[in-house]
C-alpha cells in the first residue's frame, strides 16, 4: 500500500531516514496535556522531522471518547494547553493548524450539549490569542460537517472509523483535508500499527509546518449548511446490554408478586436452562423449583456449596449473576489509588471458573461479558479483555471516574483504541523490569486477530506476576477462569506491549 502521509503516537525521531526514503512527506502527531506522556511530539524530534522535509500536523488529544470528555469549560483550557505548548516548547510557526479530536460516533445530542460549547471554546481562546493558528477537527463526517459548517473549523481530518455517522457522506463531498486510513504494521520498523492519510488534492493545504519556515496557508472550503441533520445512513447506536442488576437487599422467596427482581431471576434462569419459566414477575411453584434445581447444581462464587433454600438470597444471587452484582464497594479503600483497587479488585476474583468449563460462559463470565458491552447468550466470547474491562469499572466507580478503558472485548482491538487515549504505552523494544509496573496490562498478538491480555500485579526479576481472565493454571490464552500466575516472562515473541490506563 503506497501512501505519503501517516499518524502514529510513536516517538518517529529514529524512524525519520527510512519515512524519508519511502516517501513520506507529511506526519500526524500528539499535543496532550501531560507533558510526559510518550506519545507527545517533543522538540527535537519536531526539528528532525523538520529537517527532512516531513511536514507535521498536531492533534491535540485528552482521551476525547465521551460526550463528557467534553464542554466549554475543558475547550477553553485544552485550547491554551495546545497553544503555550505549540509557541513555548514547539515553536510551531504562525498560520498553520492545530487539530482537536473528537474520537467516536457522536449523536447529534452528543454534538450540541458538549462538543459544539467545546470548539466554541477553543475558537474563543484561539481569537483572543490573536489566531496563531488555525482550528482543525479529527473526527466522524457528521462532526467534521458541524463544526466546518458553523465555521468552529477550518480545516478536517477524517476518522478511519467508516460506520460512524455521516462519514460515507463526508467522505464523497471531498470537503477533508486528511483522511486516515486503517493500521498497517511493521512501516519503517515502528513497534506498533501506524495509520496511513491520504491527503486532499483539490484542498491541498492541510495545516501541516516545517520549523523555521513560514506557514503559507491555502483557502479551505466554504461552509454550505448551516447545521446538522442526521444523516441518512447513520449507524445505529450501539448495543449495549446492562451489566448484572444489583441484589435487592432482601431475599426473593415464593409468594412475592411484580417483582422486577425476581423477573430479572426468571430471565436469569432461562439463560441458564434452569426453565422454561414465564417472565412475569411472581414467584410461584415453578420459578421456586427452577432455584432448588440452580442451588442443588451450583456453588457461591467462592466455591462453597449453596444452601439449598428455594429463595434467592445473596450468595444465590451473585452465584446467578457473578459477583459483579453484589460487589461491594466497602470492602475496597476508595482512598486507594485507582492502581491499587484494580489489582485488588482482580485479586478478588480468583477461583472465578466458567460453568460449564470450555464454554465461555457462567455466572460471573456472563457478568464480565456483558459489562464489556456484548451478550453471552449470543456467542461464544473469548473474555480476557471482558474481565479487565469489568475490573477497571469496578474501580472506576469507586473513585467516581468513568472507566478509562476503552469499552472492546478484543486484545488487538484495546491496544489500538489505547493509542487514542492517555494511556501510558510501553512497547515491546522499551520492556524491562524498569518501564513495567503493577497495574499495566500485557497484551499478546497470538495471530488470526486472536490475543490474550491480563493485569500485572507484579513485576520479578525477568518475570511478571499477573491475575488473567479466560486463562488456566498453565496460562492458556483460552482457559476457563480467572488466576494468578507467578512466572509470565516480561517478555516474548508474540508480545505487543504494556499499556497503562492507571494515574500516574
Amino acid at each position: 500500500m503506497a501512501f505519503v502521509a501517516l499518524d502514529t503516537n510513536q516517538t518517529s525521531t529514529r524512524m525519520v531516514p527510512c519515512m524519508r526514503a519511502q516517501g513520506i512527506t507529511a506526519i500526524g502527531r500528539y499535543y496532550t496535556r501531560n507533558r510526559s506522556n510518550p506519545k507527545i511530539l517533543k522538540p527535537d524530534e519536531a526539528r528532525a522531522l523538520s529537517a527532512a522535509g516531513i511536514r507535521i500536523w498536531p492533534v491535540y488529544q485528552i482521551r476525547h471518547r465521551l460526550r463528557a470528555d467534553f464542554s466549554a469549560i475543558k475547550g477553553k483550557q485544552e485550547a491554551e494547553d495546545a497553544l503555550d505548548y505549540a509557541q513555548h516548547v514547539i515553536g510551531q510557526p504562525a498560520g498553520s493548524a492545530i487539530y482537536f479530536s473528537a474520537d467516536f460516533d457522536a449523536t447529534e445530542a452528543d454534538v450540541s450539549i458538549a462538543i459544539r460549547p467545546h470548539f466554541e471554546a477553543i475558537a474563543a481562546a484561539f481569537e483572543r490569542a490573536g489566531r496563531p493558528y488555525r482550528i482543525g477537527v479529527y473526527s466522524s463526517g457528521a462532526v467534521c460537517r458541524t463544526l466546518l459548517d458553523a465555521g468552529l473549523v477550518q480545516l478536517t481530518w477524517l476518522s478511519q472509523s467508516t460506520g460512524f455517522r455521516g462519514t460515507a457522506q463526508f467522505n464523497a463531498s471531498r470537503r477533508w483535508n486528511i483522511l486516515q486510513g486503517m493500521p498497517v504494521r511493521h512501516f519503517c520498523n515502528f513497534d506498533d500499527d501506524v495509520d496511513p492519510d491520504q491527503l486532499n488534492l483539490e484542498l491541498p493545504d492541510f495545516g501541516g509546518f516545517l520549523l523555521g519556515q513560514a506557514a503559507q496557508p491555502q483557502a479551505v472550503a466554504d461552509a454550505v449548511a448551516p447545521a446538522m441533520a442526521p444523516a441518512a445512513d447513520a449507524a445505529p447506536a450501539e448495543l449495549d446490554f446492562p451489566a448484572a442488576p444489583s441484589f435487592p437487599g432482601q431475599p426473593l422467596h415464593r409468594g412475592q408478586f411484580g417483582s422486577a427482581s425476581v423477573k430479572a431471576v426468571q430471565n436469569r434462569l432461562n439463560e441458564l436452562r434452569f426453565g422454561p419459566l414465564v417472565v412475569d414477575g411472581d414467584f410461584g411453584e415453578g420459578t421456586q423449583n427452577a432455584v432448588f434445581h440452580f442451588q442443588a447444581r451450583n456453588s457461591t462464587p467462592n466455591g462453597q456449596p449453596l444452601q439449598i433454600t428455594g429463595e434467592v438470597d445473596a450468595a444465590t444471587w451473585a452465584a446467578l449473576f457473578g459477583p459483579g452484582a453484589v460487589f461491594n464497594s466497602a470492602d475496597f479503600d476508595r482512598n486507594a489509588s485507582i492502581r491499587q483497587l484494580v489489582i485488588d479488585i482482580a485479586a478478588s476474583q480468583i477461583g472465578v471458573v466458567e460453568q460449564p468449563r470450555g464454554s465461555n460462559r457462567g455466572p460471573e463470565v456472563d457478568v464480565y461479558i456483558r459489562t464489556a458491552g456484548l451478550d453471552p447468550t449470543t456467542d461464544s466470547f473469548p473474555w480476557c479483555v471482558c474481565f479487565l474491562y469489568w475490573v477497571f469499572n469496578q474501580a472506576a466507580k469507586i473513585k467516581g471516574i468513568e472507566n478509562p478503558l476503552p469499552k472492546t472485548a478484543g486484545v488487538i482491538a484495546l491496544w489500538t483504541l489505547a493509542r487514542r487515549t492517555d494511556a501510558q504505552i510501553v512497547h515491546k523494544s522499551e520492556v524491562s523490569a524498569q518501564t513495567v509496573k503493577p497495574g499495566m496490562i500485557f497484551a499478546l498478538d497470538l495471530g488470526g486477530g486472536k490475543g490474550h491480555a491480563g493485569l500485572v500485579i507484579e513485576v520479578s526479576g525477568d518475570n511478571i506476576v499477573t491475575i488473567e481472565g479466560n486463562t488456566n493454571p498453565g496460562g492458556s490464552s483460552d482457559g476457563f477462569g480467572v488466576f494468578r500466575r507467578d512466572a509470565r516472562p516480561l517478555s516474548n515473541s508474540v508480545l505487543l506491549g504494556y499499556l497503562d490506563f492507571c494515574e500516574p
